[in-house]
């Protein structure tokens, strides 16, 4: 832990956690703190750990998704929380973790989805901004130990839609959708509505990084097919849906 490098990380990670509230606090969210005890799993699938407490069967919060959800029903209009999540995954990748430190955000919406659009692009850049400023010995010190480039972003957030992201990748000739099939394993072109896989989205980040000269954007108008079932439909095309994801070209270190 005494290593520069190391030092750093801890202190990049607390100046995340710092910006992250202070900005939502001036933007009126509220802090709360929600079970990581719980009764049942609070989300779907299995990824969950279980165990007896006293007798009765518990797991441990896999999001605090529920109690956000309450908490803006009980009128609290924005809330946050930063606290622990623990996912049971079986996968060992940098995109899967069984414990972790979660920044998650709640907010209920006046008109339209791009209100939590806007609220999340400023968040980010928010973040960006604070830890190039005030954070400059730190990420010079990993950045020996772990070399990594500086980050690429916009004033405002690069916003395409999904089939924006799609012609992209038409056009660069690397359309390859999520694999289902032996057919589509040997990369035959499939329906537009399907999903991307972790290849398709690297190879859309770097297109974008080529044309827009960004790392962080913004994906939305997912099709319907590819979405939870509680995703309100577009108006103008309801085989789309009112649903976003935030991108990173690159997985740095921290």
């Amino acid at each position: 832990m005494r290593t520069p490098a190391n030092q750093g990380i801890f202190r990049v990670q607390c100046q995340v956690e710092n910006i992250f509230r202070q900005f939502l606090l001036s933007e009126g969210f509220v802090g709360i703190h929600t079970p990581k005890l719980i009764a049942g799993s609070s989300e779907g699938g299995s990824a969950v750990f279980r165990l007896n407490y006293k007798g009765t069967p518990a797991c441990l919060a896999q999001s605090p998704q529920l109690h956000k959800q309450m908490s803006i029903c009980g009128d609290f209009g924005r809330v946050f929380e930063i606290g622990p999540v623990f996912r049971a995954e079986d996968s060992f990748t940098h995109r899967h973790l069984c414990e972790f430190t979660g920044l998650d955000v709640e907010m209920e919406i006046k008109e339209h989805y791009s209100e939590v659009m806007d609220i999340v692009d400023r968040l980010f850049v928010a973040m960006f901004d604070c830890l190039n400023e005030h954070c400059s010995k730190e990420l010079e010190a990993i950045n020996k130990q772990y070399p990594f480039e500086k980050l690429k972003y916009l004033r405002n957030t690069l916003c395409l839609t999904f089939e924006e992201g799609v012609q992209m990748l038409k056009e660069a000739g690397s359309y390859n959708f999520h694999v289902f099939s032996l057919m589509q394993e040997a990369g035959v072109e499939i329906d537009p509505l399907g999903d991307l896989n972790t290849e398709s989205e690297r190879k859309l980040g770097q297109l974008v990084l080529e044309k827009y000269g960004t790392e962080f954007y913004m994906l939305h108008r997912y099709p319907l097919a590819v979405r939870p079932f509680y995703t309100m439909p577009c108006y103008d095309n309801p085989s789309n849906i009112y649903s976003f994801e935030v991108n990173l070209v690159t997985f740095q270190v921290l």
